[in-house]
């Protein structure tokens, strides 16, 4: 078989076996040294470079110095891990292929060494002996390894039976406790653990004992406890809290407290675990912060006052207190005893009675009294008291309801009532009136017509009898009772009417009124003074009829007057309208004024001036149903003024000086 590089120079064999020497003299120091990985790795890389080198001077992987390459090969497949191994076998693989090919293609090689007669005793002879070497290696270390493996499972059966035997100690002691303790070593190996502990886990002692902290519990739980463990272990103690799923689902909260117990030989200490379940108090924690949040909306946004009042002084007023005591901020109201802000009549009274409630708890009503805002504004409430106790102090617990609005309500309740009878009175005054006005407006002209038919017939019998006067008479008569019954169906009108409120300018009204009724009295001689008048928020139709029956009272009462002078004006304050009109006609008594405003009542009679006696009373309930008042004042002879108010537009408008037509 021809060499792969042949040439002048001649690989002596001893080179190779020097080699195999020093190879297998290295590994056999190593072994000494108990470094039996380390001196398998020496021969299996040590051969390997051989037997490549080997291989290429003596005809490849076909020469006989091929064959310890593939016994080293197999020793590394047994004695590797597979990360070692398996690149080792790749890189002989591809090296082999890299010689084959090289030697098919190439052959002869570039010539380096030359073997003319290979050394196959010592060949063989090497291959041998690292045979021989790496199995005893191998067994060797398997024998050690099973050797390792049985003291090891020996030792753990001794300290599972030891801490077997402190874990019926150490349960004597934690047993009973309701709390999951737990004894951990300094390498967080379970010792011991009671019942609850042994509950939250899902395992009895025996399975739990000799396991390390990080394969009883889950992974976010044993990264959490590591760091205090490790604490612990330099004899310090530590505090965590954390979440736990229970093997049943349920999730619970846990303080945990890990301490410091005995130190060992290495100066480590054991760790004690107490784990406190606060699942019920911080649901209990949470609850009492929701209800009392739910107090504080309730309190803060209640519509009566509610304060509380601590060793006699205010410590606390909701916006509801703070909006009656007229306080723009709780400082100007906390730290001020309560009665301060009652009357002084009946301050005294409140002070004792709170005070006896700081002292005896219980609850106690004020019922009414009056409370004096830092505005210095009076104000009626409803009192009442509780007295708790809280964080060892008697509180007083104050509550007050404003009752002024319905005070004041119940005070016109109360002269409503008062005053209903005398109401009741006046209008049965009007109705007898009324009756008494139409028995006798009516009934006069009826007999009149009666007697003027009377004597109708009788000059009918007569031949030169004239009937025309009595038929204007009778004419005339028929007249007055038309308009009496024309004033019965505007008064009834008038009450069942509804009020249609607006703004509008109440001087072109009068402008209005006054051409209509001045149109047909020419003959007169008649003097208007009209001031500018404003703007009044009322109903234009009943205010209209108001105006239309006072300026014609005042050209029908100055009739017989040389010169008639007719003045209008306004008056204005606070938010009403004062509208007034005077004439200088006949006037009347004041000592009568009462009578003037009544229905069907007259001071005039009709000889001297016509009339229904209904004018003014209908203006009377128009400008009471407007929210006004009228009024009139007068004199016989001097002429008379009637005044009524209006409600106002609130601008005003400029004012304008008296016109004279």
């Amino acid at each position: 078989m021809s060499p792969l590089l042949p040439g002048s120079w001649v690989l002596a064999p001893a080179l190779l076996a020097i080699g195999a020497i020093a190879v297998a003299a290295v590994a056999g120091v190593l072994l000494a040294r108990r470094r039996a990985r380390l001196a398998a790795r020496t021969l299996v890389y040590g051969v390997t470079v051989l037997s490549v080198l080997a291989s290429l001077t003596s005809g490849g992987l076909h020469a006989y110095v091929a064959l310890p390459w593939l016994a080293v090969l197999i020793v590394a497949g047994l004695m590797f891990r597979l990360r070692e191994s398996v690149p080792v076998c790749l890189v002989a693989v591809l090296t082999a292929f890299f010689i084959e090919i090289w030697r098919a293609v190439v052959n002869p090689l570039p010539t380096l060494w030359a073997i003319r007669e290979p050394p196959l005793g010592m060949t063989f002879s090497i291959t041998a002996l690292l045979a021989v070497v790496l199995l005893h290696l191998s067994v060797q270390q398997t024998i050690e390894r099973r050797i390792a493996a049985a003291l090891s499972n020996a030792e753990k059966e001794r300290d599972r039976r030891i801490m077997l035997d402190q874990a019926q100690e150490l349960h004597l002691m934690f047993g009973g406790l309701p709390v999951a303790v737990a004894l951990y070593d300094a390498d967080a190996i379970l010792r011991y653990a009671n019942d609850p502990y042994l509950s939250l886990l899902g395992k009895t002692l025996p399975e739990c004992l000799a396991q390390p902290m990080t394969d009883l519990w889950p992974r976010r739980a044993s990264m959490l406890a590591a760091p205090h463990f490790a604490t612990a272990a330099r004899g310090k103690p530590g505090t965590y809290s954390f979440s736990f799923n229970l093997p049943d689902g349920a999730t619970r909260e846990f303080d945990v407290f890990v301490a410091p117990t005995t130190p060992g030989e290495d100066g480590r200490f054991d760790s004690l675990v107490l784990m406190l379940d606060r699942t019920e108090s911080l649901r209990m924690e949470r609850a009492l912060a929701e209800r009392e949040t739910m107090y504080s909306a309730v309190v803060d946004h209640a519509p009566i006052a509610i304060l509380t009042q601590v060793d006699g002084l205010i410590s606390y007023a909701n916006p509801a207190a703070l909006m009656m005591l007229s306080a723009e901020w709780s400082g100007r109201a906390v730290g001020r005893p309560f009665s301060e802000f009652i009357i002084e009549a009946d301050r005294a009274a409140v002070r004792d009675r709170i005070a006896m409630l700081a002292d005896a708890p219980g609850f106690a009503e004020f019922r009414h009294h009056r409370l004096v805002a830092l505005n210095s504004q009076v104000r009626d409430v409803e009192l009442a008291a509780i007295s708790v106790t809280r964080d060892g102090k008697q509180l007083v617990e104050l509550f007050c309801v404003d009752v002024t609005e319905r005070r004041l309500t119940e005070e016109k309740v109360r002269q409503l009532n008062e005053t209903l009878e005398l109401r009741v009175a006046e209008r049965t005054a009007e109705l007898e009136a009324f009756t008494t006005s139409v028995s006798h407006d009516l009934r006069a002209p009826a007999r009149q017509v009666m007697s003027a038919a009377d004597i109708m017939l009788r000059k009918l019998e007569q031949p030169d009898g004239n009937v025309k006067p009595m038929l204007t008479a009778l004419h005339a008569t028929a007249e007055r009772m038309n308009r009496t019954i024309d004033a019965l169906l505007e008064l009834s009108r008038l009450g069942r009417a509804g009020i249609v409120q607006s703004v509008w300018p109440l001087g072109v009204m009068v402008e209005e009124i006054r051409s209509e009724l001045s149109a047909d009295l020419h003959s007169r001689n008649l003097v208007w003074r009209i001031e500018a008048l404003p703007r009044v928020y009322a109903d234009p139709q009943l205010i209209r009829m108001v105006m239309v029956n006072l300026i014609g009272n005042a050209l029908k009462f100055t009739r017989h007057k040389p010169m008639s002078i007719i003045e209008i004006w306004s008056e204005e304050f606070e938010h009403m309208t004062a509208v007034c009109v005077r004439d200088n006609g006949a006037g009347f008594d004041m000592n009568n004024v009462d009578k003037l405003f009544q229905m069907f009542t007259r001071l005039h009679s009709n000889r001297d001036f016509e009339g229904t006696g209904v004018g003014l009373a209908h203006c009377r309930r128009i400008i009471e149903r407007h929210g006004g008042k009228i009024s009139a004042y007068g004199e016989p002879g001097q002429g008379a003024t009637v005044r009524f108010t209006l409600p106002r537009e609130i601008r005003r408008e400029p004012p304008a000086a008296r016109t004279q037509h």
